[in-house]
């Protein structure tokens, strides 16, 4: 039996997604969390074997039919390239009884305060579901049954909706087409775990390979870098990091093997300041010419859209703002920033609930081997570290126009059994992960 990652994370992108996060309802023991995770996992594995409840002439209509209709009353319905992905929040370990030992050590509370963008909903939920396809009407099946089966076990926290442009089918708009809601091209400079073996080591915890994560910095000022040498700052200023950054993990349980750590942050843009800010501002705060993509140090050309910026060998050239998205995201001028990469999965998020103006921005979705070493260090020491690159540098220019909806941090479990895509693990209490 081989074991690895589920299956919603390597595929090919689908064109919608719905992410729900659920609270546990009821007793928060071991044996009642087991018994709806069990749950859960037969409603997800009859979704994926389209397997229909069907109205028969014996049917009691005097109670609810289990079966919701909007896909029919027949089995086989297509699923058009349906994927869901099962995550654990922090507090999940809790209602599971794990021991420290056991859990994933680097899963900790969402940095929404820390980064100063509150969560209008603030909780994260027990559990995360991600729901992936191509037809939005198989995906919202998913979600109702879930919530229908599950009622009095899982309550809903938040759901949000994404709407993809581009995948990488056939007959459908291509990655290089691919623009978030403000204009620009998206995923640049993404990894690719599915096709190259260095990019799925950032991805996936490997509890037998951990020696190679980079160690953060120590908090405090930091030296600048001398002439012809790689860093952060100028010559003369170095940057101020955060005292309290997280500690880098030693080990990881065994179980924890092929599972990921996800970050999923709904986004909203001010859309109507960004719509009426100058080209000029706009790329500014980006890092890239808005037609092309390429970076700011580049010529304006379609052919320089993914070539690496010139401050990737020249730190010091300062074309591209030190505070532009890309710089801030990404700066690529310390020895191990390489380490610290993030296999990124957005979905453009739009918001039209009678309340005023349409809401867009992106649910952002991150996969990564550690929290410390990357999502949590860019957000924390990079994007929204007034003191970097030098200090009151001032945060990510991009912040200005971001308000978080709704996310957390999330552990996404291995697979028991690769070619099972429910066999998902349940955190175990003792050495052992128990078959599903």
């Amino acid at each position: 039996m081989t074991q690895g990652p589920q299956a919603g994370i390597l595929n090919r992108p689908q064109e919608h997604e719905i992410v729900v996060a659920y609270d546990l309802v009821g007793t928060r023991d071991r044996a009642t969390t087991v018994d709806t995770l069990e749950l859960l996992r037969a409603v997800i594995e009859r979704e994926l074997r389209s397997d229909i409840d069907e109205i028969r002439d014996d049917t009691d209509k005097s109670q609810p039919f289990p079966e919701t209709g909007e896909l029919g009353y027949a089995d086989n319905f297509n699923r058009s390239f349906l994927t869901v992905t099962v995550g654990n929040g922090l507090t999940a370990f809790d209602a599971l009884e794990v021991p420290a030992a056991l859990r994933p050590a680097d899963l900790i509370a969402a940095p929404f305060e820390q980064i100063g963008l509150p969560a209008a909903t603030t909780g994260t939920g027990d559990i995360v579901v991600q729901i992936n396809t191509d037809n939005v009407y198989v995906a919202e099946h998913v979600q109702r049954r879930i919530e229908f089966t599950l009622a009095g076990r899982l309550q809903t926290v938040w759901a949000v909706r994404g709407d993809q442009r581009f995948t990488s089918r056939a007959g459908r708009a291509s990655s290089g087409e691919a623009r978030a809601l403000i204009g620009f091209h998206d995923g640049t400079s993404n990894l690719d775990p599915a096709h190259l073996s260095e990019d799925s080591k950032l991805v996936f915890v490997d509890p037998a390979n951990m020696a190679d994560y980079p160690a953060n910095p120590p908090g405090g000022p930091q030296p600048a870098p001398q002439p012809g040498q790689t860093g952060y700052g100028t010559t003369t200023s170095g940057p101020i990091f955060p005292d309290d950054l997280q500690s880098v993990p030693t080990s990881e349980p065994a179980w924890t093997a092929h599972g990921t750590y996800l970050f999923v942050q709904a986004i909203e843009f001010d859309m109507p300041e960004w719509d009426h800010s100058p080209l000029g501002t706009q790329e500014t705060t980006v890092g890239r010419y808005k037609r092309s993509g390429a970076s700011l140090d580049l010529d304006d050309l379609d052919a320089n859209r993914k070539a690496p910026p010139a401050f990737a060998t020249n730190p010091a050239d300062t074309r591209v703002d030190p505070t532009s998205h890309i710089r801030k995201s990404n700066p690529r001028s310390g020895s191990d920033d390489n380490k610290r990469r993030i296999f990124r999965r957005g979905y453009p998020l739009i918001v039209a609930d009678g309340t005023g103006t349409t809401r867009r921005g992106l649910i952002f979705q991150s996969f990564s081997r550690s929290i410390s070493t990357q999502i949590g260090f860019i957000l924390r020491a990079w994007m929204f570290n007034p003191n970097f690159p030098t200090p009151q540098a001032g945060p990510d220019r991009l912040n200005h126009f971001m308000h978080t909806i709704c996310g957390g941090y999330y552990f996404v479990p291995p697979l028991l059994n690769a070619h099972r895509l429910t066999s998902w693990t349940i955190p175990p209490n003792s050495e052992t992960p128990a078959a599903p």
